[in-house]
């Protein structure tokens, strides 16, 4: 009998340690690590395509608090926190804006500039590949770019600097104008 409990003994401490080194090497990945302390990341931002903001997705972003806002939803003390205004017209009018702008922003808002459609400046692929901060301080956004972009310029990459200075990136994914909460989906890359 003895003999016995010292065969299973045996060959449960043999498949333990084989499973544990296996399982050593499934969990080696290949992800980046990104720089926190200079990059601020944001996945799967939704903005309205409706400008009533009836349906889920809202107008405005704030990096420093990382969260959408509907237009009722700002206060006093939110409002000198958005940076990020969206607009859209229909299927050939989109576009990023200074949540100050005078036709489709808020009053007292803040200042961010944007360049909307940049071809050279920064692709999809190298936003995927930002790290850290400072990886945007080569890039030039000195004024304001209103231009639009159509549904069918998508993936796009925007650029734009808000207040403080920070420089960032929208990289939008995809659109969704049929069906309940017509939106565009985001991911956002800014400077700390």
């Amino acid at each position: 009998m003895k003999l016995i409990q010292k065969i299973a003994l045996l060959l449960f401490t043999g498949s333990t340690l084989i499973i544990s080194c296996s399982s050593d090497d499934s969990t080696e990945t290949d992800a980046v690590a990104t720089d926190t302390t200079t990059l601020k990341t944001f996945k799967d931002v939704t903005f309205s395509l409706d400008q009533s903001e009836s349906f889920d997705a809202a107008l405005y972003f704030s990096t420093e608090l990382g969260k959408s806002y509907k237009t009722k939803q700002i206060d006093a003390a939110i409002l000198p926190k958005i940076d990020i205004a969206f607009y859209s017209a229909n299927y050939s009018l989109n576009y990023f804006t200074s949540p100050n702008d005078a036709d489709y922003g808020l009053k007292n808002a803040t200042l961010s500039l944007f360049i909307n459609t940049q071809k050279d400046l920064l692709t999809i692929d190298q936003f995927n590949k930002i790290e850290k901060g400072s990886e945007f301080d080569a890039i030039k956004i000195d004024a304001d770019n209103d231009d639009s972009f159509p549904d069918s310029q998508m993936p796009n990459v925007v650029l734009f600097k808000n207040a403080a200075g920070k420089k960032g990136a929208i990289y939008i994914k995809s659109v969704h104008r049929v069906g309940y909460d017509p939106r565009i989906v985001v991911d956002i890359k800014i400077q700390k």
